[in-house]
């Protein structure tokens, strides 16, 4: 699964940073989305996400954002939609370091359908799931 840190400015970079405290070299992207050139980041996430299909067509995505409506957020639920990669994807807002280095360490031990039922248990308010009912993986 790969882990996306996405938020507007630079705390995406700032959170990847600390990160590398507690983890040697952390596998994860950060993207900041900045006014008023928030199509680069738009861009950057588009490459990104091409890349990852090219190597693994099957690959799962954990998105952690800062805050849900930013430009950050809607971008990138925009881009997953566009791609066809919401039902491959969990998008979870209020990003914050304790929260990064936790499911960090999860996110190669654990299935996306996990995460998203355990956020979804814990604070509905938190776990996002694009277009979810288009989904038929996770249709009830």
């Amino acid at each position: 699964m790969k882990m996306i840190i996405v938020t507007n400015g630079n705390l995406a970079a700032s959170l990847k940073e600390s990160l590398a405290g507690y983890f040697y070299q952390p596998d994860c992207r950060s993207i900041g989305f900045c006014f008023p050139n928030h199509e680069i980041g738009t861009a950057e996430l588009a490459i990104y996400l091409a890349q990852c299909q090219e190597k693994n067509p099957q690959e799962n995505f954990l998105f952690l954002v800062d805050d849900f409506g930013t430009t950050a957020y809607n971008e990138t639920v925009l881009l997953l939609r566009k791609t066809g990669l919401d039902c491959r994807s969990l998008v979870l807002t209020g990003v914050n370091l304790p929260q990064l280095i936790k499911l960090y360490g999860l996110k190669d031990s654990v299935s996306l359908n996990y995460l998203r039922s355990l956020y979804n248990s814990c604070s509905p308010a938190a776990a996002t799931v694009p277009a979810i009912e288009s989904c038929d993986a996770f249709a009830s």
